[in-house]
Formats: C-alpha cells, sequence, structure tokens
C-alpha cells in the first residue's frame, strides 16, 4: 500500500515536467507540453463538471420551486380553514344572541332570574360564554348574569357599544375592561315596544379561542394567531411578538380572501404567510388571522437532502478530478515519451550524420598524409639501409637509433591516419579472446609514473569472474586508453581515478571509469561525443577523442555511456557483448 502511495505523486505529476534535455527541444512534435496537459484536464474538467453542477442546479431551482409552492398551497389551505373555524366561533354566538332578543323580550331579559337561565342555557347549548347582560339605550347596564359584579356599569363610550348601535351587532377586540381579563365582547340590538333599543352582551372566552387556533398549529416551526389591522396581537404569539404586543412582521395588504405570499421576519429569515381578513356574516370584525411558518423548518428534510446531494456531488467532482488528472498525465506522458524517442533518433541520426562527415574529412586528410608520409618511410629506409652498409656509419648508435625513431613515428603517423580512416569506413573486426582485466593493467601502466607524481590514487576492480572477451583488441584498447586520458586530464593532483568491471547480464560486459575531477556542466553533457566538441582550453584538445571513441564502441557493437555534474566527477560506462555474432562482425 505505502509503494503504491509513494507511486502517486509520480503518476499524477507529467514526466515533461522533469525533462531537462533541452538540446532535444527542436525535435519535439509539441514545443508546450505543459500547456497540451493543462488544456487537456481544462476541457476535459468542463465537459464532465459544468453538466453536472448545472443539472444539479436546476434540480435544486425545481425542487424549490416545487416546494415553494406546495408550502404555499398548503399555508393558504390552513388559514382558509382556522378562518373558517373562527368566523364560526364568533357567528355561532352572535347567531345565538340575534334568536335570544328575537324570542324573548325586553321584560324578560332584564328579569335576573330569567336572564340567569338564558346564559345557562347558551353554555349549555354553545359553550364559551362567560356572562349575559342587557344594556340600555344610554349604555347603562340594566341587567347582569354572571361572575363578577357589574350592575349599573356605564358602557355608553365603548368602542363596541357605539359600533353595535350603527350596525346592529358587533363583534369586539380582546380588551381587558372594567374586569381587568382579556376577553372578547359580541354584541346585538333589539327594539323595544317604546321604540327605544337596549343592546344583549356576551363575553366569549378567550380561552376557548385561543384553543380553537391552537389546534390548526402544524409543527414546531409555525405559528398562528390573531392581530387587529393596527398589528395589535390579539392572541399570544410564540415567535412573532415585539415591542408594545404589536407583530414584528409587516401587516399584509387588505384582500378579501384568504392569500399566502413569501416574506422574511426581523432576523431576515425566509418564512411563508397565510392571512384572512375575518368578517361574519352578521357583523364585521377588525380581526386579521395569521398563519406564519418558518421556511427553514419546513424545508428542513429537503435541506437535509440536498446537504447530502453536496456531500455526494463534490466527492464525486474530485473523484472525476482525480481520474480526469490521471488518464490525462497517461496519455500525455505516452505522447511525450513517443515524441522524446523521435526526438532522440532525430539527434543520434544527426550525430551520425556528424560523424560521417567528420569521417569524410578525416578520410581525405589520412588519404593526403598518408602519401608523404609513405615517401619519408621508404626513403628513412633507405637512409638506414646505406648506413649499415658502410662502415664508418654501421658502428655509429646514435645515428642509427635517430634513423628508428623517424621509422617509428611514421609507424605511429600511419597508425593515427589508418584511426582516421576507420572513423569514415568499416575496418575488419580482428576478433580474439582479450582478458579485460590485462588489459586495464596494460593501459593503467602507462600513467603509472605520472599517477605518482601528481599523487593521483588509481583503484581498479575487475573481478576474476569475469571471462574472456572476444573483441578486437587494437579498438578496445584504443577505447581505454582515450577514456584513461580524458580523466587524467580532468583532475587535479591528489584526486582518485575507478575503474571497474560487472556482468551486465550473461552476454554482456560493462566497464566503467569514474573520476572526481571538475565534471562536465548539464549543458555541455549532451554534446561530448560531438565531433570538435571540447571543453579544454584552445590548443589544448581537438574535440576528436570522444567522438572516435564512440565510433570505436559502435563498431565493437557496445554502448557508451556518460554522467557527470559539475565539481563532483564523471563516469564514462562501456557495455560491451562478452561475444560478437558472427552475423554482426565487420
Amino acid at each position: 500500500m505505502m509503494k503504491i502511495l509513494n507511486r502517486l505523486p509520480a503518476a499524477i505529476w507529467p514526466r515533461f515536467h522533469r525533462n531537462h534535455d533541452e538540446h532535444l527541444n527542436p525535435y519535439y512534435t509539441f514545443q508546450d507540453y505543459r500547456q497540451t496537459w493543462g488544456m487537456t484536464i481544462f476541457v476535459l474538467m468542463m465537459t464532465a463538471l459544468v453538466p453536472l453542477v448545472v443539472m444539479t442546479l436546476i434540480y435544486y431551482q425545481l425542487i424549490e420551486t416545487s416546494i415553494n409552492t406546495e408550502s404555499l398551497l398548503r399555508t393558504e389551505r390552513l388559514a382558509s380553514n382556522a378562518r373558517r373555524a373562527v368566523t364560526f366561533f364568533l357567528e355561532e354566538r352572535l347567531a345565538a344572541l340575534t334568536f335570544t332578543v328575537n324570542e324573548m323580550g325586553y321584560d324578560q331579559l332584564t328579569d335576573p332570574g330569567h336572564l340567569s337561565e338564558v346564559l345557562r342555557n347558551l353554555k349549555l347549548g354553545f359553550g364559551g360564554l362567560t356572562d349575559l347582560s342587557v344594556i340600555a339605550d344610554t349604555g347603562t347596564q340594566v341587567t347582569y348574569a354572571g361572575p363578577f359584579n357589574l350592575e349599573g356599569k356605564d358602557y355608553s363610550n365603548q368602542p363596541w357599544f357605539m359600533e353595535c348601535q350603527q350596525h346592529n351587532a358587533c363583534v369586539s377586540e380582546i380588551f381587558s375592561g372594567y374586569r381587568d381579563v382579556p376577553h372578547i365582547v359580541v354584541a346585538v340590538k333589539s327594539m323595544r315596544p317604546d321604540g327605544r333599543f337596549f343592546v344583549l352582551r356576551a363575553t366569549l372566552e378567550t380561552e376557548r379561542l385561543i384553543q380553537t387556533l391552537s389546534s390548526y398549529k402544524t409543527g414546531e416551526h409555525a405559528d398562528i394567531f390573531l392581530v387587529n389591522r393596527n398589528g395589535l396581537l390579539q392572541t399570544p404569539s410564540q415567535f412573532y411578538e415585539g415591542a408594545s404586543h404589536h407583530m414584528n412582521i409587516p401587516l399584509p395588504a387588505y384582500s378579501d380572501r384568504t392569500r399566502a405570499m413569501m416574506s422574511v421576519d426581523r432576523n431576515g429569515q425566509p418564512i411563508l404567510i397565510g392571512y384572512a381578513f375575518i368578517d361574519t356574516a352578521i357583523a364585521p370584525t377588525s380581526f386579521i388571522l395569521m398563519v406564519v411558518k418558518q421556511k427553514a423548518g419546513m424545508m428542513k428534510v429537503w435541506l437535509d437532502l440536498r446537504s447530502n446531494i453536496n456531500w455526494f456531488l463534490g466527492v464525486s467532482a474530485v473523484i472525476i478530478a482525480i481520474v480526469i488528472t490521471l488518464t490525462s498525465t497517461v496519455m500525455v506522458n505516452q505522447i511525450f515519451q513517443a515524441d522524446r524517442q523521435k526526438a532522440e533518433t532525430m539527434v543520434a541520426a544527426e550525430r551520425n550524420c556528424q560523424l560521417a562527415s567528420i569521417g569524410q574529412l578525416a578520410a581525405g586528410v589520412a588519404h593526403e598524409i598518408n602519401n608523404p608520409l609513405a615517401l619519408i618511410n621508404e626513403t628513412a629506409g633507405y637512409v638506414k639501409d646505406l648506413f649499415t652498409i658502410k662502415q664508418q656509419y654501421k658502428e655509429d648508435p646514435d645515428l642509427i637509433e635517430h634513423v628508428d625513431s623517424i621509422i617509428d613515428a611514421v609507424e605511429r603517423c600511419g597508425t593515427i591516419t589508418r584511426q582516421l580512416l576507420g572513423f569514415a569506413r568499416r575496418f575488419d573486426v580482428q576478433m580474439q579472446p582479450i582478458d579485460l582485466k590485462d588489459m586495464v593493467a596494460d593501459v593503467i601502466n602507462f600513467h603509472k609514473k605520472e599517477a605518482e607524481y601528481r599523487n593521483i590514487t588509481i583503484h581498479v576492480d575487475i573481478p576474476e569472474t569475469i571471462p574472456l572477451i572476444e573483441t578486437d583488441r587494437g579498438k578496445l584498447q584504443q577505447i581505454i586508453l582515450n577514456l584513461v586520458n580524458n580523466a587524467f586530464q580532468a583532475i587535479d593532483n591528489g584526486c582518485f581515478l575507478d575503474v571497474r568491471a560487472e556482468m551486465d547480464g550473461p552476454e554482456q560486459v560493462r566497464l566503467s571509469i569514474r573520476d572526481n575531477g571538475c565534471g562536465i556542466s548539464e549543458d555541455h553533457l549532451n554534446k561530448v561525443f560531438e565531433p570538435f566538441f571540447t571543453t579544454k582550453k584552445e590548443g589544448q584538445g581537438t574535440g576528436l577523442g570522444l567522438s572516435i571513441t564512440y565510433g570505436l564502441v559502435q563498431k565493437l557493437h557496445g554502448n557508451i555511456t556518460v554522467q557527470s555534474k559539475t565539481g563532483q566527477g564523471t563516469t564514462f560506462v562501456v557495455t560491451l557483448p562478452v561475444q560478437i555474432k558472427k552475423e554482426n562482425q565487420s
């Protein structure tokens, strides 16, 4: 599991972000893989997530609109039912009083015993009545039946009495009056035989009305109450009672039918308001029925569901984003790898063309040099023969030594020109068994004196288990010699040279030559095998050594690589086959 987690960042992070092979940039098909990668992720994200988000938002809007519409209808229906109940409650009692005054005359109603009997019958028949009284046209209470001592009270200045005079019946607001207890007065006007009027008044129990309203309350988030047309509360409100017992939400506009609307409370929270202006068939009233529901409470189930949907949507979006990112990274990485291989092939082809060009140049130079060298060689041989014939020169060792030096120099020049020709055309590879350890030792022996003089430590580690390899002795010796020479030129006094060999599978040998010298910068590392490229000072190198070495390794069907960091040293690794197959021999 830990391995998978450790590999995950590498899988997500594209390889081209770690690409430092600037020399390959001109050969890439796409020049900006970062932009390609980013645009791929962006387009796929938009294609996958935008429709999902848009459809979710549309779904939310439709659901919320549907819930709001249904909630308004339910609130309006509830207000309508409560309105009918309150209206019936008041009309029933007004009708009872109207029936009473029509059936009984003034003389009967002013009889205290008879009035008490009427009150008792009304309580049994309808309920919700506290007392009953007869009031003369002067506003003075004539007869009273009930639990309070209110005989002789003057009601001429009471609003309900004046309204009853005008409309023949009235329903008062809830007030305390003489008894200091909240109550509602319902009254009807009737005529005496002498032409004067009197009023039959009944006091209704507000508790009975409050219970009737409470029976229509639905849930803890709802409130139902009565206010007058100035917004003064007539029955208790659980949530919306403000200063001076006024309702703390806006008073709705008048309507002759039940209405429902959306609004906000004093805290800015959305609410649903159902309201109805209450009027009875017998007398008008100042009551407004209010049904108020908190939208958040009503929509709690939907909000919880929406929260779960949001979580699901968020997790799904994250998963989609991860899958898109991983898929885009893998696809772009594959394109990048293919493009990189093509670029490397193009660079290799260009390098081969360069090598071919310098090879043709070297071949021409070698041919031109070989002609005078042959003449010098033949002339020096002829001079040597003459000197050895004559006795006065035969015994002169210095003269013979100088002639031999000329001949040796000519042979060495011939070897160099043959190498230049080999750079341009293929020579036959002279196969023979080679002991790699002995060959390395022979090359190192050439530099022992210099190593001792410069205090350079040379460490050779070639196991005895390394088998004899069948290859060309001269070419392999030249390869090792060139790499060791390069190492000695790159290291300072007191440094070290490490030569190691190991098997790379059953059919290949890997030879590494490592030093801790000045190293090669990253900008130059990819050019070290190019002809005429050198990091040495002017006049100290031609830039052909590693190019020739590269060509020799290729002729032996091997491979050479280099690793280096500035100030930390350089390692050349040569991989050669243990035995070159016959069909590959040249």
